[in-house]
């Protein structure tokens, strides 16, 4: 059964990343430190070629595919936009401290919407896994094996703590501006358990880890699963 590249991308710094304030939906532009990081990092290494390029709609995100992929026509997903921290929005933690329903907020793991927001982490969580699928869908559709998707540090965390192998908090995989991972998504695996395999970092640097990638699930198993679904069906 086909398999999918997928490369997951955080999208490069802000002011507001560079003041260490939380922004979800604020839709803020790339500063210049932001967009001179993008481009050491495609001097210092490799984004890889892909055939579609997906991105959530905020403009920071946008502005980075453009650099990034700046020949490839993009796809907005609107479900893969930030969390939204409702009354928080581009505050510090240190404006931030002090504020009883902040720290109730995040001690009970935003579990319910913060003040002001639209949503809690379980209804983000939902609509993140939404957009995924209907990028991969779309994939499937046009028969396009690679994709980039240029995002969100809190989608990133989310799709490969929730669905990637190693199994590990979504922490692990918080990334910098400009960075983030691959990932291999092997339809049989992906339609029995909802998981997919996490790869080497992105922009890729040449380190000996990037080149022995995807070894996780074993090969058997897929076998079993491709026969119990019928073979390539994709």
């Amino acid at each position: 059964m086909q398999s999918y590249h997928i490369y997951l991308i955080r999208h490069g710094m802000t002011a507001s990343n560079l003041e260490g304030r939380f922004i979800g939906k604020t839709d803020l532009p790339l500063c210049p430190e932001g967009i001179a990081g993008l481009a050491s990092l495609m001097q210092e290494g490799e984004y890889p070629g892909v055939g579609l390029v997906y991105t959530s709609p905020l403009l920071r995100c946008v502005q980075t595919a453009h650099l990034l992929y700046p020949e490839m026509d993009l796809i907005s997903l609107p479900q893969l936009r930030e969390f939204d921290f409702g009354d928080f929005e581009n505050k510090s933690l240190d404006q931030l401290k002090d504020d009883s329903r902040f720290v109730t907020f995040m001690e009970n793991k935003m579990k319910s919407p913060a003040p002001g927001g639209s949503e809690g982490m379980a209804q983000f969580e939902n609509r993140v896994m939404e957009g995924f699928e209907v990028l991969l869908k779309d994939m499937m559709k046009k028969q396009i094996f690679s994709a980039a998707v240029v995002t969100h540090g809190g989608v990133i965390m989310t799709l490969l703590g929730g669905c990637g192998l190693p199994r590990t908090k979504p922490s692990y995989w918080s990334c910098q501006p400009g960075e983030g991972y691959g990932i291999l998504l092997n339809l049989a695996v992906w339609s029995n358990a909802k998981s997919f395999e996490i790869g080497g970092k992105i922009p890729y640097r040449g380190e000996p880890e990037q080149e022995a990638q995807y070894h996780l699930v074993d090969p058997e198993y897929i076998r079993s699963l491709d026969e119990k679904m019928g073979g390539d069906r994709s």
